[in-house]
C-alpha cells in the first residue's frame, strides 16, 4: 500500500484479541441434611457451632465431676473430723467451778431384735471416768451432728426397756428421721435406767432415777435406723455444783 506521494506506508499489525476467560463453576451448595463442604462459609459456621457445643458439654461434665468430688470430701470430713459437742453457753452461775470432763470410750456397735418385732441398733459407750463424781440428775445424754453440732431432738420417743431387754417393745420411733433413747447399765451389765429427750431418766426396776454414775457404767444408745459412722456423735452434758459437765465421742 502506498501513500498519495507514492511512498510505501507501514503495515499496521492486527490488534490481538483477549482469550476467552475459563468458564466459572457455580458455588457449591448443600442440601438439607448434608454437611457443608469444607472451606465454605457455611462449613466454617457449622464447625464453629459444633466446637462451641463440645466445649459447653466438656465444661458441664467437668463441673459435675467437681461437685461429686466435693460432696464426697465433705462427707468424709464430717465423719473423720469427730467434732466434739459444744453446748450453748448461757449466763451460768456467778462463780463457776472447774469444768468436769468425762472420758467416754469408742462405741461398740450391735443390734437387737425388739420384743414386738423389728430391729433396733445399739452403740454401747462406756463411761470410763470423770474428773469429779456426778449423778444422773446432773447429766443429760445428747445425739448430735458432727458437722455443725446440731442436736438431734427426737421428742416423743418411748423407751421400750425392761430389766432384761434393751428393746422390749417396738423399735424407737418419734417425730424425726432418726429416733433414739439411752439405756444406762451398771458395770456388771444390769439394766438400771432409760433416758429420752422428753422424759429424762426413768428407772427400769422401779428404784431411784437419780444415782451416782460409776466408772465402767455403760450408756447404750438405741437407735432406728442405724446411724453408726454416718456423721453423728454422742455427748453427755450438764452441771454439778456450778461446774459444767462435758464429754463426747463420735458414733
Amino acid at each position: 500500500m502506498t501513500d498519495p506521494i507514492g511512498q510505501a506506508m507501514p503495515r499496521t499489525p492486527p490488534t490481538p484479541t483477549a482469550p476467552n476467560p475459563p468458564p466459572t463453576e457455580p458455588a457449591p451448595s448443600t442440601r438439607a441434611g448434608e454437611p457443608a463442604p469444607l472451606g465454605t462459609f457455611e462449613g466454617r459456621a457449622r464447625s464453629f457451632r459444633e466446637n462451641q457445643v463440645q466445649r459447653r458439654s466438656r465444661r458441664r461434665e467437668l463441673i459435675g465431676q467437681v461437685l461429686v468430688v466435693a460432696i464426697i470430701l465433705l462427707g468424709i470430713y464430717a465423719i473423720v473430723s469427730a467434732r466434739p459437742f459444744v453446748p450453748s453457753s448461757g449466763p451460768g452461775p456467778p462463780n463457776p467451778g472447774p469444768p468436769i470432763s468425762v472420758n467416754l470410750t469408742s462405741p461398740v456397735i450391735g443390734q437387737v431384735t425388739c420384743g414386738k418385732g423389728g430391729t433396733a441398733y445399739t452403740e454401747k459407750v462406756v463411761w470410763a471416768n470423770s474428773t469429779a463424781p456426778v449423778t444422773t440428775r446432773e447429766v443429760s445424754p445428747r445425739v448430735y451432728e458432727l458437722f455443725d453440732g446440731d442436736i438431734v431432738n427426737d421428742v416423743g420417743v418411748t423407751a421400750n426397756v425392761s430389766s432384761t431387754s434393751l428393746c422390749a417393745g417396738d423399735p424407737p420411733s418419734g417425730g424425726g428421721l432418726i429416733s433414739w433413747y439411752v439405756v444406762l447399765t451398771a458395770p456388771n451389765g444390769t439394766i438400771l435406767l432409760s433416758y429420752t429427750f422428753s422424759q429424762g431418766w426413768v428407772s427400769v426396776t422401779g428404784g431411784l432415777s437419780d444415782i451416782t454414775i460409776e466408772n465402767g457404767t455403760s450408756m447404750v444408745v438405741v437407735t432406728s435406723p442405724d446411724i453408726a459412722g454416718k456423721g453423728y456423735g454422742f455427748a453427755v452434758v450438764g452441771e454439778a455444783n456450778g461446774s459444767s459437765i462435758h464429754g463426747s465421742v463420735p458414733l
